[in-house]
């Protein structure tokens, strides 16, 4: 199972997806890591180095484009931990077969593992749904 993390330390799962500074990518079989990837954030709009001025359309910022570059850059994914997430993003992965994880879980090792064997705490609340 190949499980991304979205992290800003490259230790911890943090929040906003689009605006955090890469992903961790674990290769874990049988509650064991195989292989771990550190990938910078260059897919999303928000990215490190990717501020914008928020007062324009909302749909632009987080539109298809921005989600599309995402799921692209995690395509040998089947899974994205994180904090918390737009209820967009999380359709848009789920069609590019990509699901979305939502959790209270700090350590991003313990959540990818703990997904991995059915034990990880999922936080489904933690979806933002404004438009």
């Amino acid at each position: 199972m190949k499980i991304a993390i979205a992290t800003d330390d490259f230790l911890t799962v943090t929040g906003h997806v689009g605006r955090c500074a890469g992903f961790i990518v674990y290769n874990i079989e049988k509650g064991e890591i195989i292989n771990e990837e550190k990938r910078e954030n260059n897919f999303t709009n928000h990215g490190k180095g990717n501020s914008h001025d928020h007062s324009h359309s909302h749909d632009h910022e987080h539109g298809k484009n921005g989600h599309a570059r995402l799921a692209e850059g995690l395509n040998d994914c089947s899974h994205l931990i994180c904090h918390g997430a737009g209820w967009r993003l999380v359709e848009d992965l789920k069609s590019e077969n990509i699901n979305l994880v939502l959790t209270k879980e700090l350590d991003a090792k313990t959540a990818a593992i703990n997904l991995e064997n059915g034990t990880l705490i999922i936080d489904d609340s933690l979806t933002c749904h404004s438009h």
